[in-house]
Formats: structure tokens, sequence, C-alpha cells
């Protein structure tokens, strides 16, 4: 299977008061088919690439309101080429967003 980019809107957990890291790092509802293929996660706040991460453990919420979401612990890359191709894919990457989706996919080959 492919590698893929998770991408995630961010704005809303931005406007509550979260850094970049915590805003994207989670909780999401991630396709189980797709979750283990998973290479980055990008975070966009308004149709722009803001934060790039290369997740390291994912965990899942067991209980609550937002059990079985997952989030992420992982090393940040914004001062990297890939968050700088990232950004020049951005027009591509928000195709892939469903109607009203906060999260969508993309394939590294894509990019």
């Amino acid at each position: 299977m492919t590698e893929e980019i998770l991408m995630v809107k961010i704005q809303n957990t931005l406007a509550e008061g979260k850094d970049l890291y915590n805003a994207t790092r989670g909780n999401w509802v991630i396709d189980k088919r797709r979750f283990k293929n998973i290479r980055y996660v990008v975070g966009i706040q308004n149709g722009e690439v803001v934060s790039v991460y290369e997740p390291k453990e994912w965990s899942i919420i067991e209980s609550g309101e937002d059990g079985g979401r997952k989030f992420f612990d992982g090393i940040e890359l914004q001062d990297s080429a890939l968050f700088n191709k990232f950004q020049k894919a951005a027009p591509k990457m928000l195709e892939k967003f469903g109607n009203g989706q906060a999260i969508g996919y993309i394939s590294l080959p894509e990019i």
C-alpha cells in the first residue's frame, strides 16, 4: 500500500487556543484501513499548510466522548524541504477533502 499524508483542518482548534502541534496531533477519527500507511500529518489553516509532523507513535482514546479517536506523538518538520514541498502542493491537497470534512488523505506520489 502507498504511504499517505493525513491532512487535518486545524483552524477551529487553533481558535480554541491550542498550539500548532497539539492542534495537528489529534484527536482524529482515522480510517482504520489507512491508519498504518500514514507517513506524515499536515495541519491546514484557512487553505494553507501551516504544520507538518512525522508521527512516531499513535495512541487511541479508549473511552469517553472521544473514544476511538487517534492522536500521535511526532517530530516537527516545519524547517524542512518537505514542509516547503507540501506548502506548494496545498491546492492539490485541498481537493482531497470531502465536503465539510475535517480530514483528508493524499498519497505521497501525488505530491
